[in-house]
């Protein structure tokens, strides 16, 4: 308990931080187009994270969630093109995502490669397989497209996209705290070993963990090509690492057991705003991956040092 107020008391902080240097350095920030820009990209990194947060509880990671992601938007606006609505849409996304996903779940189950390796070598399978299946981009997506991300709004303001977003959150805050399932790969992370024998079925959390992950990146790679009009074979690139970063900004430990979903969606709130006030100083990539970096280091660091005064103390 006392390293996860920690953590909420530094982010609090640094966020209070962030802003107050935005209030003097970009001041066009703080406008409502540019709040509703933010949300709208805050919403697929978020669906991404929130995945990759129940991953990293297990003491796993998945480096292949970007690379799903790409394979999401590229069927789902060839589906869209044929004709077919959101309705269909939507739930398509969320088992491609899943069953992607369901890959990486049985080689780490079923032949026991570890996480990063098995994720590593399926987004490179993933990358590779995209261009013999689908032909380059995909432009002029149907309207149905364009009304999720730019059409419908809630109160003339916020993009469905971004309920949808919301709705998403929600149920998975309401799960990360109150299932029995959450519960169990706390558990897992905590001490795999220790799971084990007191009866909880390791390889199933970790299949249902990679499975669910699958199946939110699913919905993420709904929301992104809705917001360009356009797929591509590289459109989630580098997502996993917004999740991860997030994750990890967010107070997540990489080994497993130790953080909470509240957390997640403050780090990825840090990660937009960050990325966002340094597009408005008209900062270059380069300067932003590096401030990204510090960050992430930063966090890490946190994390070592939390959990080395934890051991010092018991």
């Amino acid at each position: 308990m006392k390293f996860r107020l920690e953590t909420e008391h530094y982010l609090g902080l640094f966020f209070l931080l962030l802003l107050f240097m935005l209030l003097i350095f970009a001041p066009g920030f703080f406008n409502l187009n540019n709040t509703m820009s933010i949300l709208n990209r805050f919403s697929y990194v978020l669906i991404a994270a929130i995945g990759m947060n129940m991953i990293i509880l297990t003491s796993n990671i998945d480096v292949s969630a970007g690379n799903i992601i790409s394979v999401v938007c590229l069927t789902i606006a060839a589906l869209g093109k044929q004709g077919l609505g959101l309705p269909v849409l939507l739930p398509a996304a969320a088992v491609t995502g899943a069953l992607l996903s369901m890959v990486n779940a049985l080689f780490i189950t079923r032949f026991r490669i570890p996480a990063i390796v098995a994720t590593l070598a399926t987004a490179q399978l993933f990358s590779g397989a995209l261009p013999l299946v689908v032909e380059g981009s995909i432009y002029d997506l149907p309207r149905s497209f364009t009304w999720l991300a730019f059409e419908a709004k809630i109160f003339g303001i916020i993009p469905a996209s971004v309920l949808i977003m919301l709705i998403i959150t929600v149920i998975a805050l309401l799960f990360m705290k109150y299932s029995r399932f959450a519960k169990k790969i706390y558990a897992i992370g905590n001490n795999e070993e220790a799971a084990r024998l007191s009866g909880i079925n390791v390889r199933y959390y970790f299949l249902m963990a990679f499975l669910l992950c699958g199946l939110i990146s699913g919905m993420a790679g709904v929301l992104l090509p809705s917001r360009v009009m356009s797929a591509n074979p590289t459109a989630g690139k580098d997502y996993e690492l917004d999740a991860i970063a997030a994750c990890v900004v967010g107070g997540v430990s990489m080994k497993g057991g130790s953080g909470n979903f509240f957390n997640t969606l403050t780090g990825v709130l840090i990660m937009a705003v960050l990325g966002n006030a340094m597009n408005l100083m008209g900062l270059s990539s380069y300067p932003q991956m590096i401030a990204k970096g510090f960050v992430i280091a930063l966090a890490f660091a946190l994390d070592v040092m939390n959990k080395n005064r934890q051991r010092k103390r018991s």
